[in-house]
C-alpha cells in the first residue's frame, strides 16, 4: 500500500512538473518573441535624423554655423548628458570640424547610452578612417552592418570608406548591397565612379546615368557622367555635364576638378588651372584636388608648384598611387 501510494504521488509529481514545464515553455515563448522583435528593432533602429547626420558631410559645411552648434549642444549636454542624440550630434559636428578625437569620444559616449544605433556605429567608423585607424574603422563598419542590413544609407558610407581606402571590389559589392535596398542617385554615382576605377568604363557609364536620371539636379552625379564621358571619349558632351554640374553646384569641388578635366582635355591648361584653384580653394584638403591641380601646372611648366601640390596631396591621402606617380615624374624632371 505505502509503495501505491508512493507510486501515485510520484506519478502526481511527473504530471504537474510536466505540465507546469511546458507552462513555462509556452509563456517563455510568447514573452521572448516580442523580447527578441524588440531587439531586433532597437538593432536596426537608426531614426531619419541620424540616417540625415550620417551623410551630412558630402554637403557644402558653413564652418561658423557648425561651431555656433557645437556651443549649443555642449550647453544642452551639460543638462542631458545621458541624451545619445545630443552626442551624436556633437560628434557629427565635430567630425565636420576635423576634430576626430573629440568627435569619436562623443560617438563612442552615444553608444554606450544605446549600443544598438547602426547610424552612430557608422559614423565612429567613418571618424576613425580619418584619424588612420583603418582596421579599427573596418570592425566597426561591419558591426554596423550587422546591426542594420536593411538600412541602404550603412551600405553607401561603407562602400564610401572603402573606395577611400583603395578596396575597389569591396567598395562595388557595398554600393551594389546599398541600391538593392535602395536605388538612390548617390549610390549609383559613387558605383559608377568605383567601376570607373575598375575600367568597366560601359558599367560605370550606365550606372552614372542611372544616377542622373534619378536626380538630375545631383551634382554628383553629373560629375560621375562627366567623367565616364570622358573615358569613353565623348569629350563634348563630358565638358557640356560638366558645365551643367558647376552651374548647380557651384560650391562643390567635384563640379570644378570635373570641369577642369574637361578643360584640360580639350587643350584649355589655363581654364583647366583656375577651375583647380576653385576646387582647392573650396576644399583644401581634397587630395583629388591638389593632385589635378599639380598636374595642370606641371603641364603648364610650373613643375615645382606642381610638386608642392603633390606633397600635399600625399598628406592628405597616403595611398593615392597617382599623386605619388606624378611626384616622382615631377621630380624626375627637375634633374634633367
Amino acid at each position: 500500500m505505502t509503495n501505491l501510494h508512493s507510486h501515485y504521488n510520484y506519478r502526481r509529481l511527473c504530471f504537474f512538473t510536466t505540465y507546469q514545464f511546458s507552462f513555462v515553455i509556452i509563456l517563455l515563448t510568447f514573452l521572448h518573441v516580442p523580447i527578441l522583435a524588440s531587439y531586433g528593432d532597437q538593432a536596426s533602429s537608426s531614426s531619419q535624423e541620424h540616417l540625415q547626420l550620417l551623410l551630412s558631410d558630402s554637403e557644402p559645411q558653413d564652418l561658423k554655423s557648425i561651431g555656433q552648434l557645437i556651443i549649443s549642444l555642449r550647453r544642452k549636454i551639460t543638462n542631458e548628458p545621458k541624451d545619445a542624440t545630443l552626442r551624436f550630434k556633437l560628434g557629427t559636428y565635430l567630425y565636420q570640424l576635423g576634430d576626430f578625437e573629440g568627435a569619436a569620444s562623443e560617438l563612442k559616449t552615444a553608444l554606450s547610452i544605446n549600443p544598438y544605433d547602426a547610424a552612430v556605429k557608422a559614423q565612429l567608423a567613418k571618424v576613425l578612417d580619418m584619424a588612420q585607424d583603418h582596421a579599427e574603422a573596418l570592425s566597426t563598419f561591419r558591426q554596423a552592418v550587422a546591426l542594420a542590413p536593411n538600412i541602404a544609407q550603412i551600405h553607401f558610407v561603407f562602400a564610401e570608406s572603402l573606395a577611400h581606402n583603395g578596396q575597389i571590389s569591396e567598395a562595388i559589392n557595398e554600393y551594389r548591397r546599398a541600391i538593392s535596398i535602395e536605388p538612390d542617385a548617390q549610390s549609383l554615382a559613387g558605383l559608377s565612379e568605383v567601376l570607373l576605377m575598375a575600367r568597366d568604363a560601359s558599367g560605370a557609364m550606365k550606372a552614372s546615368r542611372q544616377a542622373v536620371s534619378k536626380d538630375p539636379a545631383f551634382s554628383r552625379a553629373q560629375v560621375a557622367l562627366t567623367n565616364a564621358l570622358l573615358r569613353a571619349g565623348d569629350n563634348q558632351s563630358a565638358l557640356r555635364t560638366a558645365r551643367q554640374s558647376a552651374l548647380l553646384s557651384p560650391l562643390t569641388p567635384e563640379s570644378h576638378i570635373a570641369l577642369g578635366r574637361c578643360l584640360f582635355v580639350s587643350g584649355d591648361i589655363k581654364g583647366a588651372v583656375s577651375e583647380f584653384k576653385q576646387a582647392v580653394d573650396l576644399d583644401p584638403l581634397n587630395p583629388l584636388a591638389r593632385n589635378d591641380l599639380g598636374y595642370a601646372l606641371y603641364r603648364q611648366g610650373d613643375a615645382m608648384l606642381a610638386i608642392k601640390e603633390y606633397r600635399l596631396a600625399l598628406r592628405l591621402n597616403a595611398r593615392f598611387a597617382e599623386a605619388r606617380n606624378n611626384l616622382e615624374v615631377a621630380i624626375q624632371s627637375l634633374t634633367k
